[in-house]
């Protein structure tokens, strides 16, 4: 395609694309970059021929034009004009068996495209207009092809192609390299969208809707999950840790243009997934059909499965069971303390927490320490640590609250109560017959462990239980 020469004075269809030009203080594009520079004066870019576009790839305002040169073509057809488009004054001979005589040829007016009208449609002019719009919906081709990459990723084909690359684009190389926008305006929008089709598709796949009760219109039956579960299944698929885990399978982090001195993170990557969802959101109109199927081959919602993701992390656990015995959370305190030689971090944790009264020794207050790479990591391996101190010393469970005592003959109720006191999660025993009509069980119970071999189901559920039962008691 050649460059296009000059300029058309009717240029209106700019005013409703989207202006990627620079600030006017940008350094020159970097050399080697994934992503082409953008075409600042769209003018400046490729001379697109309608017969290239296709209709299904543009926005209305590109058909629209497209619309136009069809529309002249087939007067042209008719003999209204003439080739060059101007009037064909013979037309009235031509077709006077059909003519009804009341148009005056001097006052005939197109019924399309009027702002190209001049006694003949002002092709160059259209043309002109065609390339400056098209340019503002795509970037210039290049190889590797960054445009052809996300398609293949989210199934979906941008109209406007400069959104996809604004996804991309870090506040630091905005800054840097002059642009006037960059992912944080999009960031927004698709964090809405993930939250919203996750929701939606955790309640059609697990819930039932029941919408014929006048009390409650919407009365959402669940089938074996409680509101809170469902909470935590949602956060799963969208917390910066899977995000980003999902962002390095696919890829995304070489497509994001990060300023001088910035390094690839796990925000960073999460940012790219949420920006990528609001910049189809825009392009697509808010068409939640396509932005279901994008979302999902983003994140890859997997409910198939949902206990997996159902596990309770040491931070949950350990402070449900400090609020139960103390009434109040422990004290967690998180300090930026080293950067490392890679340019990474190390964060700290401190938490405070008490104990259960004891005849150990162990002083009712205690401080833990715990590191990690992020803070919510130090957190959890802080709450892992002081999860550890507690129940290897035998005060995860307070006796004297509990009330109980290990009999080996009546093990498997006891553990069912301590679940339905809530002190423990509800224990899950698993059998298998062996030879020598022998029954192996092994049992689990937050993360305690147990195994036991009988003669019976029974008797050898009745062993494993009480095991469970000692290690929980810390005898």
């Amino acid at each position: 395609m050649s460059k296009t020469q000059g300029k058309c004075s009717n240029t209106h269809l700019q005013n409703n694309v989207i202006d990627f030009n620079r600030t006017g203080k940008g350094k020159p594009w970097p050399k080697d970059c994934i992503w082409p520079e953008p075409l600042w004066d769209s003018l400046e870019g490729f001379d697109w021929e309608e017969d290239e576009i296709d209709y299904e790839a543009v926005d209305e305002e590109a058909q629209d034009l497209l619309d136009i040169k069809e529309y002249f073509d087939e007067l042209v057809k008719e003999g209204r004009l003439n080739p060059d488009y101007t009037l064909n004054e013979e037309y009235q001979d031509i077709f006077k068996e059909d003519f009804s005589g009341d148009e005056d040829e001097d006052d005939w007016q197109p019924e399309k495209g009027l702002d190209y009208w001049d006694d003949g449609f002002m092709v160059d002019c259209w043309q002109e207009d065609l390339t400056n719009h098209m340019n503002y919906l795509k970037i210039d081709s290049c190889d590797p092809n960054p445009i052809l990459n996300i398609r293949s990723l989210t199934g979906y084909e941008f109209i406007n192609e400069n959104l996809a690359r604004q996804a991309f684009t870090r506040r630091s190389f905005q800054m840097e390299y002059g642009l006037k926008g960059c992912s944080e305006e999009l960031e927004f929008l698709g964090d809405t969208v993930l939250n919203t089709v996750v929701t939606r598709e955790i309640i059609d796949q697990l819930t039932w809707i029941m919408p014929n009760n006048t009390d409650a219109p919407f009365e959402m039956k669940m089938r074996d999950y409680k509101e809170g579960e469902l909470s935590r299944l949602r956060t799963h698929f969208v917390n910066k840790d899977y995000l980003a885990g999902r962002a390095n399978q696919l890829g995304i982090g070489k497509l994001i243009l990060y300023g001088t001195g910035e390094k690839e993170t796990d925000s960073s990557l999460e940012d790219a997934m949420e920006a990528l969802i609001g910049a189809v959101a825009i392009d697509s109109n808010w068409d939640w059909d396509v932005l279901e199927g994008v979302v999902d081959k983003l994140i890859c919602l997997q409910l198939s499965n949902p206990d997996q993701y159902l596990k309770k992390t040491y931070y949950d656990i350990f402070n449900a069971w400090h609020q139960k015995h103390f009434g109040a959370m422990p004290d967690y305190e998180v300090y930026d303390r080293f950067h490392r030689r890679d340019n990474g971090r190390d964060f700290e944790c401190s938490i405070r927490f008490y104990v259960p009264d004891n005849d150990k020794d162990i002083h009712p207050a205690q401080r833990i320490y715990g590191m990690g790479p992020t803070r919510s990591k130090a957190r959890e391996f802080a709450a892992e640590l002081a999860y550890r101190f507690v129940r290897n010393h035998g005060l995860w469970i307070n006796l004297k609250d509990a009330n109980l005592t290990p009999d080996q003959d009546n093990s498997i109720n006891q553990l069912q109560e301590l679940f339905q006191k809530k002190y423990v999660d509800k224990p899950v025993y698993e059998f298998e017959e062996e030879e020598g009509d022998q029954w192996y069980c092994s049992c689990r119970c937050n993360d305690v462990e147990g195994f036991g071999r009988a003669g019976s189901k029974t008797a050898a559920k009745k062993k494993v239980a009480f095991m469970v039962l000692e290690r929980l008691l810390g005898k």
